[in-house]
C-alpha cells in the first residue's frame, strides 16, 4: 500500500460514489476501534498516524476537477495539506458507556466530510469506559470495506494478514469493447425488483443511527461446519431471522426482501490496493414464519444462485457508467437509480478483520465498530465485521423511517440463538 502518484484519475466505481452523494445520503464509512488500557498522549497519537498513514496512497491527495464536468476527478497532491485539520481529540461523556459511543458514531456519520480536501478525519477519541478509542471517517470514493480494513491494519502494528476470498472475473464495468448504451440496458434489464417495504420506500432523512449486537465467532462457525455453509451464508442467515421477527412485529408481511451483498473482486497482488473493487449481488433473504433450518437452506439457495447468475457484472455496470458518463447523462443515470431502488431491500456487507488480537502503542484492540452508508430511499444497512474471535452486527438506520430501527439489533440476537439451537441439536427436522 506504499507510494503515492503524483496524479490519478478516479476508476469509474469509485467516481460513482461522488455521483451519487447529496445532502441527505454522505457516501462515507465510519468506525471506532475500542482498546482498553490508558489513552496516548495526543502527541503520540499523532505522531504515529503521520508515521504509519501519510505515505499511504491518498492521504495527502485531493480530489480535482468537478464531479459534474465531462471527466472523472483525478486524485492530486493536496500542496495546502494540514495533517491537524483532519485529526481530533476528543471525550465522550460520562459515563463513556455503549450509549455515549453509539451517539459519537451517529454524529461521525451524520457530519460532511469536506470534499475540498483529502477525503478522511481521524480522532483520538477518550473516556470510552476505562480505556479509549480511535474514530475514523472516510468517503466511499477513496475505499470499499476491505479496503479500509488495510487502513486500520497500517495504523495498528502488527496485523497479521488475513485470507480474502478472491472472485474469478473481473467485473463487467472493467472489460473494453462494450458499449454504454448496451451495459447499461443489459443491467436495467437483468434485475428484479425487490418488494415494497418501509425499509426502501419513501425519501431519506439527513440523520443515522448505528447500533450493535456482538456474537461469538465460535458459535456461528460451529452452524458453518453442521450445515456445510459458508459463514457468509449463516450471516445472511442471522439477519433474515432477525429482519422476520422485526417487519412481522410492524406488520409487514412479506415473505422475502432482496439484499445489495458487494462482492469482493480483488486478486491477490490487489491486497493493500485503496479504492473499490467490488461487484454486486442481490440475493433473495427468507422473512416468512419458518425453522432456522429452512431458512438457511432458502438462503444457501439464493446465494449460490445470486453469485453464479449475472448480477456482480451486471450491476456493477450502472455504478461504472454512472462514474464515467458526462454530466447531462450522469444526470439521467443517477435519477434511474432513485426511481429503481426497488431493486433491493437493504445493504448486508461481511468483511473480514484481524483473527487475533492486535495492538495500537502497546494497548490491545477489543472491538471494532462500523457504520456504512445509507443509499438514495434506504432505511438499513448491516455491516457485519469479525475481530479476534467476535461478530459485530452494525445496524445503521434512517430514524425518520425506521424510528424503531434500532429493535433489529435484539432481533439479530435471538435469530442467532434460534439458529445456534437449530443446529445443536442431532435432529435434522425439528417440530415447528
Amino acid at each position: 500500500m506504499t507510494g503515492r502518484p503524483a496524479s490519478q484519475r478516479l476508476s469509474a466505481l469509485d467516481a460513482a460514489f461522488l455521483q451519487v452523494e447529496d445532502a441527505e445520503n454522505r457516501m462515507q464509512l465510519a468506525g471506532m476501534l475500542l482498546f482498553e488500557g490508558p489513552a496516548p498522549s495526543y502527541d503520540d497519537f499523532r505522531a504515529a498516524v503521520a508515521g504509519r498513514l501519510l505515505d499511504l496512497p491518498r492521504f495527502r491527495q485531493r480530489l480535482a476537477g468537478s464531479v459534474l464536468g465531462l471527466g472523472r476527478p483525478r486524485w492530486v497532491e493536496d500542496a495546502a495539506f494540514d495533517l491537524d485539520y483532519h485529526l481530533s481529540h476528543v471525550a465522550l461523556p460520562a459515563p463513556g458507556g455503549e450509549a455515549e459511543v453509539e451517539a459519537h458514531i451517529d454524529q461521525l456519520t451524520t457530519a460532511p466530510l469536506d470534499l475540498r480536501r483529502p477525503v478522511w478525519e481521524l480522532g483520538l477519541v477518550e473516556g470510552v469506559g476505562a480505556g479509549f478509542a480511535i474514530s475514523l471517517k472516510v468517503h466511499h470514493c477513496m475505499v470499499d470495506g476491505l479496503s479500509i480494513m488495510d487502513i486500520f491494519g497500517a495504523l495498528v502494528d502488527p496485523l497479521p494478514v488475513v485470507a480474502r476470498p478472491v472472485g474469478t472475473s473481473r467485473p463487467a464495468a472493467a472489460r473494453a469493447g462494450t458499449s454504454l448504451r448496451h451495459r447499461v440496458g443489459g443491467t436495467l434489464a437483468m434485475l428484479g425488483q425487490a418488494p415494497r417495504s418501509a425499509l426502501n420506500a419513501g425519501p431519506s432523512g439527513p440523520t443515522r443511527r448505528t447500533r450493535y449486537a456482538t456474537l461469538p465467532l465460535d458459535d456461528l462457525r460451529a452452524v458453518q461446519q453442521a450445515a456445510e455453509a459458508s459463514l457468509n451464508t449463516v450471516v445472511l442467515t442471522v439477519v433474515a431471522g432477525g429482519l422476520e421477527r422485526y417487519l412481522h412485529r410492524r406488520g409487514e408481511e412479506v415473505d422475502r426482501v432482496h439484499a445489495f451483498v458487494p462482492v469482493n473482486r480483488r486478486a491477490s497482488d490487489d491486497r493493500g490496493r485503496l479504492g473499490n473493487q467490488i461487484a454486486m449481488t442481490y440475493p433473495a433473504l427468507p422473512v416468512g414464519v419458518m425453522t432456522a433450518r429452512e431458512r438457511l437452506a432458502l438462503v444457501q439457495r439464493s446465494s449460490t444462485e445470486a453469485v453464479r447468475g449475472h448480477q456482480p457484472s451486471t450491476t456493477a455496470t450502472l455504478m461504472s457508467a454512472l462514474g464515467l458518463a458526462p454530466a447531462p447523462l450522469a444526470g439521467v443515470l443517477n435519477r434511474v437509480l432513485q426511481l429503481r431502488a426497488g431493486l433491493f431491500n437493504l445493504t448486508v456487507t461481511n468483511v473480514p478483520g484481524p483473527p487475533v488480537p492486535v495492538h495500537f502503542l502497546g494497548r490491545e484492540l477489543e472491538l471494532i465498530l462500523g457504520a456504512t452508508p445509507l443509499t438514495r430511499r434506504h432505511a438499513l444497512t448491516v455491516a457485519v465485521l469479525s475481530y479476534a474471535g467476535r461478530l459485530t452486527f452494525s445496524v445503521t438506520t434512517d430514524p425518520r423511517r425506521l424510528p424503531d430501527g434500532t429493535r433489529l439489533v435484539d432481533d439479530i440476537r435471538a435469530a442467532a440463538d434460534d439458529l445456534l439451537a437449530a443446529f445443536s441439536t442431532a435432529d435434522p427436522t425439528p417440530e415447528r
